[in-house]
Protein backbone atom coordinates (compact mmCIF):
# COMPACT_ATOMS: atom_id res chain seq x y z
CA UNK A 1 0.00 0.00 0.00
CA UNK A 2 1.33 3.27 -0.99
CA UNK A 3 2.08 5.72 1.73
CA UNK A 4 -0.41 8.42 1.65
CA UNK A 5 1.97 11.87 1.46
CA UNK A 6 1.71 13.81 5.08
CA UNK A 7 0.43 17.43 4.86
CA UNK A 8 2.74 19.53 6.45
CA UNK A 9 1.58 22.67 8.41
CA UNK A 10 2.63 25.88 8.69
CA UNK A 11 5.51 26.90 10.68
CA UNK A 12 7.25 30.24 11.89
CA UNK A 13 6.54 32.77 9.83
CA UNK A 14 4.93 30.91 7.04
CA UNK A 15 2.46 29.79 9.52
CA UNK A 16 1.63 33.42 10.68
CA UNK A 17 1.18 35.04 7.20
CA UNK A 18 -1.59 32.03 6.68
CA UNK A 19 -3.68 32.71 9.77
CA UNK A 20 -3.26 36.72 9.26
CA UNK A 21 -4.49 35.94 5.59
CA UNK A 22 -7.49 33.85 7.09
CA UNK A 23 -7.84 36.37 9.84
CA UNK A 24 -8.65 39.46 7.03
CA UNK A 25 -11.30 37.80 5.62
CA UNK A 26 -12.90 36.77 8.52
CA UNK A 27 -12.93 40.49 10.21
CA UNK A 28 -14.09 41.51 6.99
CA UNK A 29 -16.76 39.03 6.74
CA UNK A 30 -17.99 38.97 10.68
CA UNK A 31 -16.56 42.00 12.30
CA UNK A 32 -14.19 41.94 15.70
CA UNK A 33 -17.04 40.51 17.93
CA UNK A 34 -18.38 37.55 15.40
CA UNK A 35 -15.03 36.26 14.82
CA UNK A 36 -13.85 34.01 16.47
CA UNK A 37 -10.50 31.82 17.07
CA UNK A 38 -11.61 28.62 16.07
CA UNK A 39 -13.29 29.44 13.28
CA UNK A 40 -9.81 31.51 12.15
CA UNK A 41 -7.65 28.44 13.24
CA UNK A 42 -9.62 26.05 11.11
CA UNK A 43 -9.66 27.68 8.04
CA UNK A 44 -5.75 28.31 8.49
CA UNK A 45 -5.24 24.77 8.91
CA UNK A 46 -3.89 24.96 12.92
CA UNK A 47 -5.13 24.83 16.22
CA UNK A 48 -6.32 27.54 18.35
CA UNK A 49 -3.47 27.36 20.80
CA UNK A 50 -1.04 27.72 17.67
CA UNK A 51 -3.21 30.94 16.70
CA UNK A 52 -2.43 32.43 20.03
CA UNK A 53 0.85 31.08 20.43
CA UNK A 54 1.80 33.76 18.00
CA UNK A 55 -0.58 36.43 18.72
CA UNK A 56 -1.41 36.01 22.28
CA UNK A 57 -5.07 36.49 21.77
CA UNK A 58 -8.21 37.59 19.41
CA UNK A 59 -7.05 41.46 20.41
CA UNK A 60 -3.30 40.63 19.61
CA UNK A 61 -4.44 39.19 16.04
CA UNK A 62 -6.79 41.82 15.52
CA UNK A 63 -3.96 44.55 16.21
CA UNK A 64 -1.63 42.33 13.90
CA UNK A 65 -4.09 42.51 11.11
CA UNK A 66 -4.22 46.14 11.13
CA UNK A 67 -0.68 46.82 11.06
CA UNK A 68 -0.24 44.59 8.50
CA UNK A 69 -2.84 46.67 6.50
CA UNK A 70 -1.24 49.95 7.23
CA UNK A 71 2.27 48.64 6.80
CA UNK A 72 1.08 47.26 3.08
CA UNK A 73 -0.85 50.67 2.19
CA UNK A 74 0.21 53.67 4.20
CA UNK A 75 1.40 56.01 2.17
CA UNK A 76 4.78 56.58 3.43
CA UNK A 77 5.42 57.90 -0.18
CA UNK A 78 3.07 60.68 0.07
CA UNK A 79 5.31 62.39 2.34
CA UNK A 80 7.96 62.40 -0.56
CA UNK A 81 5.51 64.51 -2.82
CA UNK A 82 7.05 67.21 -4.55
CA UNK A 83 4.12 69.35 -5.50
CA UNK A 84 0.08 69.24 -5.14
CA UNK A 85 -0.56 67.38 -7.88
CA UNK A 86 1.87 65.21 -7.30
CA UNK A 87 0.51 64.42 -3.63
CA UNK A 88 -2.96 63.79 -5.28
CA UNK A 89 -1.32 60.93 -7.94
CA UNK A 90 0.38 59.50 -5.06
CA UNK A 91 -2.73 59.02 -3.28
CA UNK A 92 -4.18 57.60 -6.14
CA UNK A 93 -1.70 55.29 -6.83
CA UNK A 94 -1.70 54.07 -3.19
CA UNK A 95 -5.43 53.41 -3.37
CA UNK A 96 -4.81 51.88 -6.50
CA UNK A 97 -2.64 49.38 -4.48
CA UNK A 98 -4.75 49.33 -1.84
CA UNK A 99 -8.00 48.30 -4.05
CA UNK A 100 -5.31 45.09 -5.48
CA UNK A 101 -6.61 43.28 -2.41
CA UNK A 102 -10.14 43.15 -2.01
CA UNK A 103 -10.08 41.52 1.40
CA UNK A 104 -8.06 44.15 2.72
CA UNK A 105 -10.08 46.83 1.14
CA UNK A 106 -13.46 45.81 3.13
CA UNK A 107 -11.25 45.00 6.17
CA UNK A 108 -10.49 48.60 5.91
CA UNK A 109 -13.90 49.58 5.37
CA UNK A 110 -15.07 47.50 8.14
CA UNK A 111 -12.32 48.80 10.29
CA UNK A 112 -13.97 52.54 9.77
CA UNK A 113 -16.96 51.99 11.67
CA UNK A 114 -15.25 49.43 14.34
CA UNK A 115 -12.79 51.63 15.80
CA UNK A 116 -15.91 53.65 16.70
CA UNK A 117 -17.35 51.05 18.81
CA UNK A 118 -16.29 51.31 22.76
CA UNK A 119 -13.94 48.75 23.87
CA UNK A 120 -12.79 48.11 20.00
CA UNK A 121 -9.10 47.18 19.57
CA UNK A 122 -8.98 49.69 17.12
CA UNK A 123 -10.39 52.63 19.04
CA UNK A 124 -8.50 55.60 18.77
CA UNK A 125 -6.32 54.24 15.80
CA UNK A 126 -8.59 55.67 13.15
CA UNK A 127 -8.08 59.37 14.84
CA UNK A 128 -4.16 58.45 15.07
CA UNK A 129 -4.46 57.82 11.52
CA UNK A 130 -6.55 61.36 10.77
CA UNK A 131 -3.56 63.04 12.97
CA UNK A 132 -0.88 61.78 11.51
CA UNK A 133 -2.38 62.41 7.97
CA UNK A 134 -3.41 65.96 8.85
CA UNK A 135 0.50 67.12 10.46
CA UNK A 136 2.46 64.79 7.61
CA UNK A 137 0.10 66.40 4.40
CA UNK A 138 -0.70 69.91 5.39
CA UNK A 139 2.58 71.13 4.39
CA UNK A 140 3.04 69.87 1.14
CA UNK A 141 -0.69 71.76 0.46
CA UNK A 142 0.77 74.84 2.10
CA UNK A 143 4.24 74.79 -0.08
CA UNK A 144 1.88 74.32 -2.78
CA UNK A 145 0.36 77.36 -2.37
CA UNK A 146 3.95 79.38 -1.73
CA UNK A 147 5.03 78.20 -5.03
CA UNK A 148 2.50 79.50 -6.60
CA UNK A 149 1.01 76.31 -7.45
CA UNK A 150 -2.34 76.36 -6.18
CA UNK A 151 -4.70 79.71 -5.33
CA UNK A 152 -3.79 81.47 -2.36
CA UNK A 153 -6.98 81.16 -0.65
CA UNK A 154 -7.22 77.54 -0.57
CA UNK A 155 -6.90 76.80 3.39
CA UNK A 156 -4.38 73.55 3.57
CA UNK A 157 -5.56 71.59 6.15
CA UNK A 158 -9.43 71.59 4.39
CA UNK A 159 -7.81 70.14 1.50
CA UNK A 160 -6.53 67.78 3.32
CA UNK A 161 -9.48 66.63 4.54
CA UNK A 162 -11.09 66.83 1.79
CA UNK A 163 -8.61 64.46 0.15
CA UNK A 164 -9.16 62.12 2.80
CA UNK A 165 -13.38 62.11 3.16
CA UNK A 166 -13.26 61.35 -0.80
CA UNK A 167 -11.01 58.45 -0.59
CA UNK A 168 -12.76 56.80 2.60
CA UNK A 169 -16.18 57.93 1.04
CA UNK A 170 -15.82 56.18 -2.33
CA UNK A 171 -13.69 53.45 -0.94
CA UNK A 172 -17.02 52.16 1.35
CA UNK A 173 -19.35 52.67 -1.48
CA UNK A 174 -17.47 50.73 -3.92
CA UNK A 175 -17.11 48.03 -0.68
CA UNK A 176 -20.96 48.33 -0.74
CA UNK A 177 -21.30 48.24 -4.43
CA UNK A 178 -18.44 46.43 -5.98
CA UNK A 179 -19.83 45.72 -9.58
CA UNK A 180 -21.30 49.19 -9.59
CA UNK A 181 -18.46 50.84 -8.49
CA UNK A 182 -15.16 51.41 -9.81
CA UNK A 183 -13.21 52.70 -6.96
CA UNK A 184 -10.00 53.67 -8.43
CA UNK A 185 -11.98 55.20 -11.86
CA UNK A 186 -14.47 57.21 -9.78
CA UNK A 187 -11.86 58.22 -7.11
CA UNK A 188 -9.61 59.46 -9.50
CA UNK A 189 -12.18 61.78 -11.58
CA UNK A 190 -13.27 63.12 -7.58
CA UNK A 191 -9.03 64.27 -7.22
CA UNK A 192 -9.05 65.61 -10.48
CA UNK A 193 -11.90 67.66 -10.53
CA UNK A 194 -10.93 68.85 -6.88
CA UNK A 195 -7.24 69.68 -8.52
CA UNK A 196 -8.85 71.81 -11.25
CA UNK A 197 -10.94 74.07 -8.76
CA UNK A 198 -7.43 74.85 -6.87
CA UNK A 199 -4.79 74.65 -9.88
CA UNK A 200 -3.42 78.32 -10.69
CA UNK A 201 -2.33 76.48 -14.00
CA UNK A 202 -3.68 73.07 -15.34
CA UNK A 203 -1.95 69.89 -14.67
CA UNK A 204 1.18 68.69 -17.23
CA UNK A 205 -0.12 66.01 -20.08
CA UNK A 206 -0.22 62.50 -17.97
CA UNK A 207 0.12 64.09 -14.65
CA UNK A 208 -3.31 62.25 -13.65
CA UNK A 209 -2.64 58.77 -14.60
CA UNK A 210 -0.35 57.22 -12.04
CA UNK A 211 1.32 53.68 -12.19
CA UNK A 212 -0.20 51.46 -8.93
CA UNK A 213 2.29 51.97 -5.66
CA UNK A 214 4.03 48.52 -4.94
CA UNK A 215 2.60 47.50 -2.16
Amino acid sequence: MTARPVKRQPRGEDRQERIIAVAVRHFATYGYTRTSIARIAADAGVSDAGVLHHFGTKSGLFTAVIERRESAYTAQHLLEATSVRDLFDRIIAGAAAAAADPAFLRFRAVLSGEALLDGNPASGHLRDVLATSLEALTPIVTAGIDSGEVLPDTEPRQLVLELLALNEGIRDQAVTMPDDIAYIEVFTRALDRLYRAIAVAPAQPGAATPQPAQA
